[in-house]
């Protein structure tokens, strides 16, 4: 299998692009929602990739950084979510606001995503949420004692934020303890630079750490 293709851009297309690698062209579809995070015709490119296996066809699906692929294979194990609607999904939203929309029982936000109607945000919901729920098994949406080694405290109903962060993260794929130290240097972070400590906000200092590892 192709994981991942480092080349440069021949052409682009608004859903797909060429990109040779060692003289060889491979044609990598995206959303178009996607197509500006990826750079310009000419320059230098890394993308990963999932190849698609159908009986007469094989196709190379490209994300621009390893945590939307990986929210990306795991939609594609849900029950009538394809490949082309996954890749709809990831293009209209982010990883770490899709993790807190299963986990949260969101349907309004996933609905919002082209193609996705209320059953297929439902189905989503109760397929990827047990598969959260198994790989997070001290988690309780109940629990008033959800403090984290980051220090932040539950908010009403939903799940504290340093507990919400690191489901996040997990749900992308990674282990708890390196979610969990990714997140207490961007607490920090944000403390210092006098930024809200926010999901989102720690999501996205906590992902840059963990790209870097």
């Amino acid at each position: 299998m192709i994981a991942v293709l480092k080349g440069k851009i021949l052409q682009k297309y608004p859903e797909s692009m060429i990109v040779t690698v060692q003289g060889i062209g491979f044609e990598i579809f995206y959303d178009p929602l996607m197509a500006g995070q990826f750079p310009a015709i000419g320059e230098e490119v890394t993308v990963w990739t999932y190849m698609n296996v159908r009986e007469n066809e094989m196709s190379l699906y490209g994300f621009p950084n390893q945590e939307i692929k990986k929210l990306y294979e795991l939609l594609i194990t849900v029950s009538g979510i394809g490949p082309k609607v996954a890749s709809g999904i990831v293009g209209g939203m982010s990883p770490e606001r899709f993790a807190m929309a299963v986990l949260n029982d969101d349907v309004k936000s996933l609905t919002q995503i082209k193609g996705i109607g209320n059953k297929g945000a439902q189905r989503i919901i109760l397929e990827l949420k047990d598969k959260v729920k198994k790989s997070l098994p001290k988690l309780n949406k109940d629990d008033s004692k959800t403090s984290t080694s980051i220090g932040i405290s539950a908010d009403g109903n939903l799940l504290s934020v340093g507990q919400e962060s690191i489901a996040a993260l997990m749900v992308l794929g990674y282990q708890e303890s390196e979610a969990e130290k990714a997140l207490e240097k961007a607490y920090y972070e944000l403390k210092e630079k006098e930024i809200e400590i926010a999901v989102e906000s720690l999501l996205k200092y906590a992902l840059k750490h963990l790209s870097v590892l």
